[in-house]
Formats: structure tokens, C-alpha cells, sequence
């Protein structure tokens, strides 16, 4: 029997005007929709009402409608079935859909011109969403798709926030939420946080590919699952997972150390590292992101520690970060008060035994005349960028005293300034420290610049920075050589003009081998054409032998600490 559709005839009138605008629940580009009807006329009629909104596939049975859905299932968004057909009905095509766990997460409404409520009940207990009556209602027929797409768009949209797509373990928002419902909903109890970080996955995708980079993170997510009994495990950064459990759960180092041997022996790769953080009985009152960082720092006092895997977080850690903190949220009162200032530890010539220059070092002196160690604020502004700041100023200070003593009329001596590897690769900074020596009215010659030997390594960057800082008349010397990853193409290739080696390679003069390596290491700088200034001097020993050597400079303590500005001028003054 044909049934006709209410409004047809006015259902296919185009508005011009109005072709290109969104209808009030329309969605905002063509989905597909597949239509399972057996009634040709129709089909017809469903086709052209839907085709301007959606691509429409057409099936005629149930037969028909379950290969189409079989094939188009990933595009699909919604299905119009038919519930009296030939050959496959709609009944048996739910029964069907339903025992494919791909195909039943589409959608179904039913089209039914039976007003029976047990045919609906039916309907729904095979897993149908809504039902369409006939004849058609084209507006009903338009609104009700819709809606049925928006909530499963939603529902996807939702789960994609939650699940990581390729492990399935809560993605670090969703960890955010759920940790937060999770501690508040058992008061009483403690709670324990566990960090997994995967060490040198980087290397382990160029080495075994990407596709085996994706088992070892779902082989560890699964495994991390299975062992929680109860708690949230979330993928939290690329190659990271944390772990939230409560009361029971045994973290001691001996059980905590045979789980990580039990996964690494199971693991995709040989020789699998990760590296755990844990926090024991959290401090709740934290926001979960704190919470977090907590396990992270604990994971960070080892990083480098290639025979422990496992650090806890302790209480000194934490004095440790409430301190890192402060320093933070001094930095631009002491930046303003100028509590930053430059100490200079001289150079002097081998031979002559006279001051040749000297090197900067930044010291930081509390309104109570008190200092706060450089080891307590380098490195931390350095992890967190202030050092580029730092950096300038300290450069800035440097240039504005070779100013005063050249005001004075003193003959000037090289004072190099350190750059650190954040501020090298900060844009502009060649042009901005440029731009300082011409304000001062300074030779560029009296302000060299130290690069670490480790910032210089690897990096086609370097070359092109260090060429524009010679280009501009800075002299270039090469920091700590020797404490690192000695790399002798960044010698031949980088325009240093000095070489200094480092205080770990002088402590090892008296020994034959650390004699030889000095012994090179000076041939080889004097060939390139450098000279070189040894550091961490501090015996007369150490210093006959660099004389023999024949090292051009030495530098420390034997001659002099760093000085402070004006017993510097003092000591220059005498030289």
C-alpha cells in the first residue's frame, strides 16, 4: 500500500533566499543516514526529502539495509528502518545489529504505521531509539533525526573527552574530574597517586616504529588496570600514566619493585624502563594537579639515575618546592630592587701572572645582606624561563659597569657574560644584546660570551646564532668544555675564538690519563686557533703543570674568587 506523506508538495519548494542558512536544530554539515524500507514509492519520498540535509543510503530489505550498514558503519549516522519487510524484517535486522558491537552503537528508528505499543515495546527491547509513524511528518521526520544524531554525537563527543582513543584509560582531563569525585566520595579512607614514566620513548618509536610504541602504551595501560583494584588510571601525557588508589593498596619499595620487574619482563621490547613516582597518602586538600606535580617531582629527583626507577615523594621535597616557589614569586621584586648583581672572578695570564679579564657570575644579595646560592635559583629559572630575564640583565649590568670604567678612563678588560640555553633560543637576542652595548657606548670586544658546551650540541640553530653574535664584534668562548658530551664537530664548526676547559678535567691534572687529556685538549684548541682559559684552579701545582702545558689563562680560586664590583675595581686597580 502507498502512503502518502503529509506536506510533500510544500516539503520540496527551495527558498533561494534562505538555501544556504541553518534551520533552528538543523546540523551543521551532511551526515549520512541509511533508509530501510521495502515500499519503493517510499523510499522515493524519504530519499528526496532527506538528500538535501544528508547523503542517504537506500536498502529495500532487511538483507539489504544489514550489508549496507556492514560497510558504511564508521560513516553512518543514523539508521530509518522498516519494520514490515520481505526477506529480513525489522525485527530480525535488530536481532542481527545487536550481535556486532560495532554495528549496534548506530542508531535505529523504527518507521512503523502500527499504533500496537507492544510492536514499540518490542522495538525498544532490541535496542530501537525512536519511532517515526506513518504517514510521514516531514518536519517530525527531520526533528527527530536530529536529535537522535546530536545525542549520539554528543555521547561520542563525551567519550572521546574521557577515554584515550588508544589505550582507553581515562585522557588527563577526565583523570581531573573523576580524582576529584573520587577523593570527596570516601572521606575517610587514603588515597595514594603512582606516576609511570616511560624513559626514552622517543628512541623506542625510532627504533621499533610507531605501531610498537602503541602496544607497549596499551600493553602497560592494561596491565596498570588489572592490578588497581580499586582506583583511576589515566594516560597522562604522551608516554606517561598516573595511577590513583586508596587504603590498601601496598606501595612499599619491595612490592612496587616486583610489579616493575614483572612488567618489564612481560613488556613488547626488552629492556622496557619506566620510571615511578609515588605519593603516598596525598594531602587531599590539594587540587588534583598538584597532587599530580607532587608525583612528577618525585620522578624527577631520578631521572638521570639509570639504577633506580622507583622515588618517593617526601616532605623534603616539599620544602624544597615551597621554596622554588618563593623564588619564583620573588624574582620581579628582586629584578625591580636590584637585588640581582653581578660578581667577577678575573682571568689572568699564564705568564705574566696579570689579569687579562674576567668572568661574570650573578649573585643574589637579600635586602638583609644575606645571599641566596646560585644553585638554589639557576636551575629553577631555568626549567621555568625567568633565566632569559636574568640573562639580559645581568648582561645589561656587565655593560653599564665597563661604561662607568670607561668614563673613568681605565684601560677596559674583556668581562665575559653567560647565556643559557633558554635564551639562545629566544628570538631577537642577538639584536636586543646588540642594541644594549650600542646604549652604552662600549666596545662589543669587552663583553665576550660564554656558551656551555652542552647548549651548543646538536643543533643546526646554534650556527646560525653564534655567526650572527661574531658578525656583530662579540668575542665567543666555549664554556665547561669537558664536563659533558665533548663534541669536537661543534669545535670545528662553531666560530669560538676561546676554550675553557672545565673544573672536573684540572681536578684530574695530577693523574697520568687526566694529564694527557688536558695535555690534547689545549693542542687541539691552540690548532683550531683558540686560546685557552682553565678553570677551577686552585693549586700551585695545578698551575705549574697548565704552564708547561702552555694554557694561556687560569681561572680560580688560587688567584682570586669572584669579587664583588668594587673590590674587582680594587684588585684591577693593583694589577
Amino acid at each position: 500500500m502507498e502512503i502518502v506523506c503529509e506536506g510533500y508538495k510544500k516539503s520540496m519548494r527551495k527558498d533561494s533566499d534562505n538555501a544556504k542558512l541553518l534551520e533552528p536544530g538543523e546540523l551543521p554539515s551532511k551526515r549520512k543516514v541509511l533508509v530501510v524500507e521495502d515500499n519503493e514509492l517510499n523510499r522515493d519520498i524519504l530519499s528526496s526529502f532527506l538528500e538535501e540535509k544528508f547523503d542517504v543510503f537506500l536498502a529495500e530489505n532487511g538483507e539489504e539495509g544489514l550489508e549496507l550498514l556492514s560497510e558504511h558503519y564508521r560513516e553512518l549516522s543514523v539508521v530509518l528502518l522498516d519494520i514490515c519487510m520481505p526477506v529480513c524484517d525489522g525485527f530480525e535486522f535488530l536481532r542481527r545489529r545487536n550481535t556486532d558491537k560495532f554495528l549496534s552503537t548506530i542508531p535505529v528508528i523504527v518507521m512503523t504505521g502500527s499504533n500496537s505499543k507492544d510492536v514499540e515495546l518490542q522495538c525498544l527491547d532490541l535496542g530501537a531509539v525512536d519511532f517515526i509513524p506513518k504517514p510521514y511528518n516531514f518536519k517530525l521526520v527531520m526533528g527527530r533525526i536530529n536529535s537522535v544524531i546530536k545525542l549520539r554525537e554528543s555521547v561520542m563527543a563525551l567519550t572521546a573527552v574521557e577515554h584515550d582513543e588508544l589505550t582507553g584509560v581515562y585522557t588527563r582531563q577526565a583523570f581531573f574530574y573523576h580524582a576529584k569525585s573520587f577523593l570527596k566520595t570516601r572521606p575517610g579512607e587514603r588515597f595514594h597517586l603512582v606516576i609511570a614514566d616511560i624513559r626514552d620513548f622517543k628512541l623506542i618509536n625510532s627504533s621499533y616504529g610507531e605501531k610498537v610504541g602503541d602496544e607497549i602504551l596499551c600493553y602497560l595501560a592494561g596491565a596498570y588496570t588489572k592490578m588497581l583494584k580499586t582506583g583511576l588510571v589515566s594516560r597522562y601525557g604522551s608516554d606517561q600514566f598516573v595511577c590513583m588508589t586508596c587504603d590498601d593498596c601496598d606501595l612499599s619499595l619491595e612490592t612496587v619493585t616486583k610489579i616493575e620487574e614483572e612488567i618489564a619482563e612481560h613488556a613488547p621490547v626488552p629492556n622496557l624502563m619506566v620510571k615511578y613516582g609515588v605519593y603516598q597518602d596525598i594531602d587531599k586538600s590539594l587540587p588534583v594537579s598538584v597532587i599530580c606535580d607532587r608525583g612528577f617531582m618525585a620522578i624527577r629527583s631520578i631521572r638521570d639515575n639509570y639504577e633506580c626507577n622507583i622515588a618517593y615523594y617526601t616532605e623534603k621535597m616539599k620544602q624544597k618546592q615551597m621554596q622554588d616557589r618563593l623564588l619564583e614569586n620573588r624574582f620581579e621584586s628582586a629584578i625591580k630592587n636590584k637585588e640581582f648583581v653581578a660578581y667577577f672572578q678575573p682571568k689572568y695570564d699564564v705568564k705574566t701572572e696579570r689579569i687579562t679579564g674576567a668572568e661574570s657570575l650573578v649573585r643574589w644579595i637579600n635586602p638583609d645582606g644575606s645571599m641566596v646560592m646560585p644553585g638554589d635559583f639557576i636551575p629553577l629559572y631555568e626549567k621555568d624561563g625567568l633565566i632569559v630575564k636574568l640573562d639580559e640583565y645581568i648582561f645589561r649590568y656587565v655593560c653599564e659597569f665597563q661604561r662607568e670604567l670607561m668614563k673613568k678612563g681605565q684601560e677596559l678588560i674583556p668581562i665575559s657574560v653567560n647565556l643559557s640555553r633558554t635564551s639562545i633560543h629566544h628570538s631577537d637576542i642577538v639584536e636586543r644584546y646588540m642594541k644594549i652595548v650600542e646604549e652604552n657606548g662600549i666596545p662589543f670586544s669587552c663583553v665576550p660570551v660564554e656558551l656551555t658546551e652542552t647548549a651548543t650540541l646538536n643543533n643546526v640553530m646554534i650556527r646560525d646564532f653564534t655567526e650572527k653574535l661574531v658578525n656583530a664584534g662579540f668575542a665567543l668562548h666555549m664554556d665547561d668544555f669537558g664536563s659533558g658530551y665533548s663534541s669536537l664537530i661543534t669545535l670545528s664548526e662553531l666560530p669560538f675564538n676561546t676554550l675553557k676547559i672545565d673544573k672536573s678535567l684540572v681536578d684530574c691534572i695530577h693523574q697520568q690519563k687526566g694529564r694527557m687529556v688536558v695535555q690534547q685538549v689545549i693542542i687541539l684548541a691552540h690548532g683550531l686557533g683558540m686560546k685557552v682559559v682553565a678553570e677551577g684552579v686552585e693549586t700551585a701545582d695545578q698551575l705549574e703543570l697548565l704552564k708547561e702545558m702552555e694554557c694561556d689563562n687560569i681561572q680560580g680560586f688560587y688567584y682570586s674568587r669572584p669579587l664583588p664590583k668594587a673590590e674587582f675595581v680594587k684588585k684591577s686597580e693593583e694589577n
